[in-house]
């Protein structure tokens, strides 16, 4: 019975299943089979609910194509050609609840096509050919939550096109060519909480008025239009904001109360534009900002207290701009940042650098601050190193080195020769004599034309291996003589070559560039590495550990190729084993060592310790497993008996005390069984008052004649305990009778 039912209901569900489609109790399934129209709709159409037909051919839709599904609540159409829309095509389905008409062709959708869809709740028409939308489109979805109109080519929006969609909380408006939105374009849309507006060509943020009606909106993406200025207050209304993008823009101005309203904001990027600095108090509204992303901008300066209000910051980045210097104090607001991107700027390790060093490096011993990547350009000394890897004496040292070497600040002006002429810098191997650093001037304030300073003579190349790439200079004006200086300080220059083994440092100055290059033959005979994993994976071997103590451990590895046509780094990180926050620590190996040597561990610790690559300030965000390994430190004080020896001993002695204690216990157990075997006391009761047996029984009657009485014998005593005796019976084996006498003796 039950099989007959279930065929009847399979029977019932081919009826209205179209051909080369597939039924689902319920699911009508027609995507991906070509189809170039709707199929028919056959008998028990209205049972469906769900209807797929996307990924075909369909190009029109009628306004009988779906009357008979009069219970469908999902219609899927998208992936097809459809080119227009009937206006009674939805007449029918008043319980409709999702809507997907996207990846079409559709230009326009007439005003009353979705009049009957008042329990639309998710509309998709996205990547279609719609230029503008019909005033009274949307006027009967006030159920409406999601509403998809990205990847459009819609270039305006009318004023209170949305105002009739009270319960919209999503609402997507990318990709289109929008460059106009009215105050009023966003009125009544009181519970919005995500809206975007990227890749479309704003190209300013003045309004306040725009965003005024979003009071719930939390997600506000404007990225990739052509935003060059934001005015002030224009996001006051967006108290519940809590990520605002405005990435890859051409913003270069920001109105110093641009973000004033927004106290609830926690992600703020503005990366890949044209900034030049952050100001103070810019920044200060964003009490609650955790992420900031600044990168791809062209920053100069930051202000010292420019972060001070920002608190709860946790992700910080400010890589490839054009920072030279960060006061100590920038990041000193708060103790809960974790994360810091300085990477890719025009770092000048000098003295000024120290206050910026002690913090990294107080946050890296407090295991509150990932890796923080601080290259050195300048001075070219310290060229290609990391600050933190960095003495204060080799950063002050470079700092009075680098003024030495610029030993020209002036012009020639009434016949003397300035120092702007003339900006030479030397490899970290040269020291120039300050005592030198002047021109030869006779007493008449004349120059002599064919002198050159000291230093500048020392440095005349041996080689032909630079490449000049000379700068605008500064005219000057006097008598022919007194050009002849500048002049020839020039030439001299042209030939000047600083020597610097298989790498490559860019001298600037104020009137030329210089590269310093190797032999063309000898760099590409050398790999040339750009990838660190690669480099990790290929190159790196023999990683072990030596020489441990209580407080150090030497770590030793080998390189498999000699050299290499750029310049690669080697960075160590280990952490104690079973942290939750893995490799806050690290060092940085010194030159080309192969070796390192960490310090300040805690005795009898376990730690793990990994080795990297850093090439062109890259790393692998994951240490390769094949280049870690783990190291135990030794106990502080190592003597002749430590713990591990004394629990030996105390475990060795527990464990002889209870085998001897075994022992006892299974002997008196062995005892009391040989008890139970042995010959039990025979008890024999003996006594003088009864008669003795006739003389036939083998025995005189004189023999016994002391134990008879004159009572008779057929008078039954009691016995007593007296009358009773006790033999043993190894003491009977040894006297000395007969066999048959003591037969006799125990037959009485």
């Amino acid at each position: 019975m039950v099989w007959l039912m279930f065929l009847c209901l399979i029977c019932s569900a081919n009826t209205f299943c179209p051909e080369r489609c597939d039924c689902q109790h319920q699911h009508l399934l027609c995507a991906n089979r070509g189809l170039r129209a709707v199929p028919e709709a056959r008998q028990n159409a209205a049972e469906v609910l769900t209807y797929s037909l996307g990924g075909n051919f369909i190009s029109n839709i009628s306004d009988f194509d779906f009357t008979s599904f009069t219970r469908l609540l999902r219609l899927d159409l998208q992936y097809n050609k459809i080119e227009r829309i009937h206006p009674k095509t939805f007449e029918k389905l008043s319980r409709l609840e999702e809507l997907y008409l996207g990846n079409n062709i559709i230009s326009s959708i007439p005003a009353n096509a979705f009049n009957y869809l008042r329990r639309l709740r998710l509309l998709n028409m996205n990547n279609n050919s719609l230029k503008k939308l019909n005033q009274n489109v949307f006027s009967h979805l006030e159920n409406l939550v999601k509403l998809r109109l990205d990847g459009n080519s819609l270039e305006t929006l009318q004023d209170a096109i949305f105002k009739h969609l009270g319960n919209l909380l999503y609402l997507q408006l990318e990709s289109n060519k929008i460059h106009v939105i009215s105050g009023s374009t966003f009125i009544n849309l009181r519970k919005l909480i995500y809206l975007n507006l990227a890749k479309n060509n704003q190209t300013s943020l003045h309004n306040g008025a725009v965003f005024v009606h979003l009071s719930s909106l939390t997600t506000l993406i404007l990225d990739e239009n052509d935003i060059k200025y934001i005015g002030n207050r224009v996001f006051q209304m967006l108290q519940k904001l809590s990520r605002l993008s405005l990435s890859k823009n051409k913003i270069s101005h920001i109105g110093s109360e641009a973000f004033r309203g927004l106290h609830g904001l926690k992600e703020l990027f503005i990366d890949g534009n044209l900034l030049r600095e952050i100001p103070n108090k810019l920044l200060d509204p964003l009490v609650k900002l955790e992420q900031l992303d600044l990168s791809h901008n062209q920053i100069t300066s930051v202000h010292p207290q420019a972060f001070k209000q920002l608190t709860a910051l946790r992700v910080l980045k400010l890589k490839s701009n054009r920072l030279t210097y960060l006061p100590g104090e920038t990041f000193a607001f708060t103790n809960s940042i974790y994360s810091l991107d300085l990477s890719n700027n025009n770092w000048t390790c000098n003295c000024r650098l120290k206050g910026l060093k002690r913090w990294m490096n107080l946050a890296h011993a407090e295991g509150r601050l990932l890796t923080v990547f601080v290259l050195c350009n300048n001075p070219i000394s310290l060229n290609g190193k990391y600050l933190d890897y960095l003495t204060d004496s080799e950063m002050c040292y470079s700092h009075k080195e680098q003024s030495l070497l610029n030993f020209s600040k002036g012009s020639v002006v009434d016949g003397t020769l300035s120092a702007d002429q003339v900006n030479v810098q030397s490899d970290q191997e040269r020291i120039l004599d300050p005592d030198n650093m002047h021109t030869d001037r006779n007493i008449g304030g004349e120059q002599k034309p064919s002198s050159l300073p000291t230093t500048v003579t020392s440095l005349l190349p041996k080689s032909k291996h630079l490449i000049l790439q000379p700068m605008p200079t500064k005219s000057v004006t006097g008598s022919p003589s007194q050009r002849e200086a500048p002049v020839s300080l020039i030439t001299a220059r042209e030939t000047l070559e600083i020597l610097t083994p298989y790498t490559t440092f860019p001298i600037s100055s104020k009137s030329e560039r210089y590269y310093l290059l190797k032999a063309k033959d000898k760099v590409l005979q050398k790999p040339l590495i750009t990838d660190p994993c690669e480099f990790n994976k290929l190159y790196i071997t023999n990683l072990t550990v030596e020489e441990v103590t209580s407080s150090t451990a030497t770590i030793r590895w080998k390189v498999a190729h000699p050299g290499f046509r750029n310049t690669v780094h080697f960075r160590v990180l280990f952490d104690r084993f079973g942290q939750s926050v893995t490799f806050h620590r690290f060092i940085y190996v010194k030159d080309k060592s192969e070796w390192v040597t960490l310090r300040e561990l805690r005795e009898e610790t376990p730690y793990i310790v990994c080795l990297e690559s850093v090439i062109a300030e890259h790393v692998c965000q994951v240490a390769s497993r094949d280049h870690c390994l783990g190291v135990l430190t030794l106990p502080l004080n190592k003597g002749p008996l430590d713990v591990q020896h004394f629990i030996l001993i105390l475990s060795g002695t527990n464990a002889f005390l209870v085998l001897l204690g075994l022992i006892i216990w299974m002997s008196k157990v062995l005892r009391k069984l040989q008890r139970k075997r042995a010959p039990v006391n025979v008890r024999r009761m003996y006594s003088t008052r009864r008669p003795l047996r006739s003389m036939g029984s083998g025995v005189s009657a004189g023999d016994c004649a002391g134990f008879q009485t004159n009572r008779s014998r057929s008078v039954m005593y009691q016995l007593n305990e007296a009358d009773l005796m006790d033999f043993q019976s190894d003491r009977l084996m040894d006297i000395n009778l007969r066999r048959e006498d003591i037969g006799q003796r125990y037959g009485d």
